[in-house]
């Protein structure tokens, strides 16, 4: 059992490395993919950590998934000891935050319980506001799906596009990448939900991209997207 001192996630500086634990659920985590990165390379895979005070990213790279990817459960809370707080990268971050807890070889993983810690927590960004986020800043986003386009293959890439649209009737299309592309299954009408999408430049506007870095949802069970259906249907 850890003797460090839990403290809230709004909290984590990287002065405190090693020193405090928190207790967060993992309430996404994603595939385990390849990266590339200022000429380093390997696989990772990243979560996003919550608990009552905010969220954080979580990251794990190369040698150390094998010790964390099958323990670590989305859905559960957990308190985790002697891992690493750092600044976050654009693309490796899932979250607000700016920074992000790197996992150690020596961190500790300890499952536990809190019915207090949510669930699920979303900071959604009008549509219509999509435009002035900084290039690769993470998105949380959520429209009505008003057309969804063939698979297509660019530069040894898979790309599928999504049109979405909000009371803002403010059209922006969203990118599916690769595995998210592929595995779409989204209809005209569906409430998409992204957590984490990039706000990139194309062509001159602003689409949201989605790939492993991202929680894309179809008609989740949320009241936003309940909220949004009953809009859409009764515009």
């Amino acid at each position: 059992m850890n003797s460090n001192a839990i403290i809230p996630i709004c909290s984590l500086l990287p002065t405190l490395c090693n020193m405090t634990s928190i207790k967060a659920r993992v309430t996404w985590k994603s595939e385990i993919t390849q990266w590339n990165n200022a000429g380093k390379d390997g696989i990772i895979f990243i979560m996003n950590l919550l608990d009552e005070s905010g969220e954080i990213t979580g990251v794990v790279f190369n040698n150390l998934i094998n010790a964390f990817y099958g323990q670590i459960q989305t859905g559960l809370v957990y308190i985790f000891s002697r891992f690493q707080v750092q600044q976050a990268e654009n693309c490796f971050k899932v979250s607000k935050n700016p920074f992000a807890v790197f996992l150690l070889w020596n961190t500790v993983v300890e499952l536990s319980a809190s019915e207090r810690i949510p669930r699920e927590t979303y900071n959604f960004l009008p549509l219509s506001e999509v435009s002035t986020k900084p290039d690769k800043e993470p998105v949380d986003a959520i429209g009505i799906c008003t057309e969804v386009r063939d698979l297509d293959h660019r530069g040894g890439h898979s790309i599928r596009e999504i049109l979405l649209v909000d009371p803002d009737y403010q059209p922006v299309m969203l990118n599916l990448w690769e595995k998210e592309a592929e595995n779409f299954e989204g209809r005209p009408d569906d409430v998409i939900v992204v957590k984490g999408a990039r706000a990139q430049p194309h062509n001159n506007a602003i689409k949201l991209n989605a790939s492993w870095y991202t929680n894309v949802q179809i008609n989740p069970d949320i009241p936003d997207a309940t909220s949004m259906l009953e809009w859409y249907r009764n515009q």
